[in-house]
């Protein structure tokens, strides 16, 4: 399944990027997270997941140290790519 994984800074994040962009990686190689952006604020990141269930996708983004360390949090939403609706007509490029 994708989730889309919005975050929202409560706290600082500096002291813990380090540890972040290296956890970050971590699960990019091992397919979890397929897109990472950063809020044009600092205010938190966009990310896109790959996970087998929404508790998979939870648990990816609670061991992020930003989480553990109470300075992030996330919201996690199910999403799908319209093709994905039976029925629906498929996008055409412009």
């Amino acid at each position: 399944m994708m989730v889309l994984a919005v975050s929202h800074n409560t706290g600082d994040p500096t002291p813990h990027l380090q540890a972040e962009a290296a956890r970050m990686a971590e699960l990019q190689q091992a397919g979890l997270v397929e897109l990472m952006l950063l809020k044009a604020d600092w205010s938190g990141a966009v990310l896109v997941l790959r996970a087998a269930d929404m508790a998979a996708a939870r648990a990816a983004v609670g061991s992020l140290p930003l989480v553990t360390n109470g300075v992030s949090s996330f919201e996690l939403t199910e999403v799908i790519t319209p093709g994905s609706i039976p029925g629906a007509p498929t996008p055409q490029p412009a």
